[in-house]
């Protein structure tokens, strides 16, 4: 639930705007597709693909209910998690169709004891309210605060008096409090439970029969159990009372059901044109936030290779998910799993997507005829920009690309100007100068859209060199750094050097590049110390895949 919306980048090839018709080939390809993904006996999922309303794929893997061998059915139930933002949105909406809500109305309208008050209907729909999320509080999606049963009152009273991220409107920050704000809201205005005014509203009028918030204690037919891990290495999913998350993730659903949702919602069946418009539309403040896509009302708003696509994927104990719709051919792609951390459900929708557009990923395609001095022409180092790197080595045979504080990853031609991820959607498009030479290569995401260029500068792999520290500057840099709630990275000193364990994973020594950045070349990943000029260090940031995350001490030092 820490991650409602699990944002992954998906990378791949061109696409083809015209859909294939419904045949046996795509089921076929589909089917081997998913077996692969969802091999094995353990936790599985339920996927179903239609196109211009009509179902042309659906189908289960994998097991319901591991201990008890019931094997997955298409007519299971799943929790939805950060999928269920769009229904909320579209609930909020209705009421401003009925005139009883205005986009630009205050939240002091609705809840007028809630400090916040100067916050829009607009800015909790499309997460610029700057309001603190609750999911985001130190310690306590790791703690016994998550497990308990809470009214929609208590709920808010838990982020009600945290300070705010920012002031209204002027930045974008995923936020689960502000959806447990619209279902608040949307119990103001009507008097009934967030989810029953859905349920009345959408799902009973259109035989979305599945649909609804579930309390834990409920007995739910054909409801499955949630695990977390890899899929060789994988557990009960961690209890949390569905209370909480609210009208941010507490959706379960049939995948058949999600996709009745897509047809209706984007069918024109649920809200006026208005409304629908509106929530396909991203300000200035939301646009551009989810690796180069925009944020509307509970869906991420992009392009897919040129044409538009409307997602949104979720996350939670036991559970990951991803809804996608392509408009202009009218198809609609759900995969609901139930195994937290053991597959990318956006991956996977991209794959199906591309198939049922009869354009495989890359990541599909067989691996090209190379030449050894083939792959030596494009090893090297390449520039991102002034402070980032990306090398291509050649080992054993094999290309393997690491970008600067990212792991390192095995890299297979599949064109003449073209390379794959082995383990992603991801592809290098290879750019040459007149005389054949490698000049740069380009990262293109599973989305499409204008490539990540890095300039080639240097036919030499570039490597780092380590300094020695003074231990007692190592010292200072002890203790313990939360990277977010319930994931802590310990550091500490080991024979001299120092070493560094997340939660849950083993301890890896990091090398020194300066007294307070680190680095480990194997795993791929840079630390960085806030060190104040007395004292011990008041927070780490990591480096890792691109991104930047700043984890504050914790234990007290």
């Amino acid at each position: 639930m820490n991650r409602f919306l699990l944002a992954t980048l998906a990378l791949g090839l061109s696409l083809c705007l015209t859909p294939v018709s419904a045949s046996d080939d795509f089921a076929e390809q589909a089917d081997a597709l998913l077996s692969e993904i969802f091999a094995g006996d353990g936790p599985g999922a339920a996927v179903v693909v239609s196109r211009e309303g009509e179902v042309v794929f659906n189908r289960a893997y994998g097991r319901a209910n591991v201990e008890l061998g019931v094997p997955m059915q298409p007519e299971h139930v799943f929790r939805l998690a950060s999928v269920t933002k769009q229904f909320a949105a579209a609930g909020l909406l209705a009421l401003v169709d009925d005139g009883e809500v205005a986009l630009d109305d205050p939240l002091s309208e609705f809840l007028p004891d809630f400090p916040v008050g100067d916050v829009t209907v607009h800015q909790l729909l499309n997460h610029t309210s700057g309001i603190r999320s609750y999911t985001g509080i130190p310690g306590y999606m790791s703690s016994e605060r998550i497990r308990a049963d809470l009214t929609t009152e208590e709920l808010v009273a838990v982020f009600a008096d945290e300070p705010v991220d920012f002031a209204p409107g002027e930045d974008f920050a995923y936020n689960n409090s502000g959806y447990v704000l619209v279902g608040a809201v949307i119990e103001a205005v009507t008097g009934k439970a967030w989810n029953d005014f859905l349920r009345e509203r959408f799902f009973e009028p259109h035989g979305m029969d599945s649909i609804d918030a579930y309390s834990d204690t409920a007995i739910v037919p054909m409801r499955v159990a949630g695990y977390q891990g890899s899929a060789e290495d994988f557990e009960n999913a961690p209890f949390i009372s569905m209370t909480q998350p609210h009208a941010a993730g507490a959706l379960s659903a049939t995948a058949m059901d999600v996709d009745r949702w897509q047809q209706h919602l984007h069918g024109g069946d649920l809200i006026s044109e208005a409304s629908y418009e509106a929530m396909l539309t991203a300000d200035e403040v939301s646009s551009d936030t989810q690796g180069g896509q925009d944020y509307g009302y509970g869906l991420v708003v992009g392009e897919w290779f040129g044409q538009p696509v409307y997602h949104h994927g979720g996350g939670i104990n036991g559970f990951v998910t991803h809804a996608l719709w392509l408009p202009e051919p009218e198809l609609s792609v759900v995969v609901l799993s139930n195994l937290a951390g053991g597959v990318q459900t956006q991956d996977v929708s991209l794959q199906l997507a591309g198939l049922a557009m009869d354009r495989p990923y890359a990541r599909n395609l067989p691996t090209a005829d190379w030449s050894d001095a083939d792959r030596l022409a494009v090893q090297g180092t390449y520039r991102i920009d002034e402070d980032t790197i990306r090398t291509l080595r050649v080992e054993d045979g094999q290309i393997i690309s690491q970008r600067q504080g990212g792991p390192a990853f095995t890299v297979r031609p599949v064109a003449d100007d073209r390379l794959a991820f082995e383990n992603s959607l991801s592809t290098f498009e290879i750019e040459h100068d007149d005389s054949g030479g490698v000049v740069a290569v380009y990262l293109q995401s599973g989305f499409g859209g204008e490539g990540e260029r890095a300039e080639r500068i240097s036919a030499d792999v570039q490597t780092r060199t380590a300094i020695d520290v003074d231990p007692a500057q190592l010292e200072r840099l002890v203790g313990d750094y939360e990277l977010q709630p319930g994931f802590v990275i310990s550091v500490s000193v080991v024979d001299g050097g120092l070493q560094v364990q997340a939660t849950g994973q083993p301890a890896f020594p990091v090398s020194a590049e300066s007294p307070i950045r680190f680095f480990n070349e194997a795993i791929g990943f840079e630390i960085e110390f806030d060190l104040p000029e007395d004292g011990t260090a008041t927070q780490l940031t990591l480096f890792q895949g691109g991104q930047v995350m700043p984890a504050p001490r914790v234990d007290g030092d």
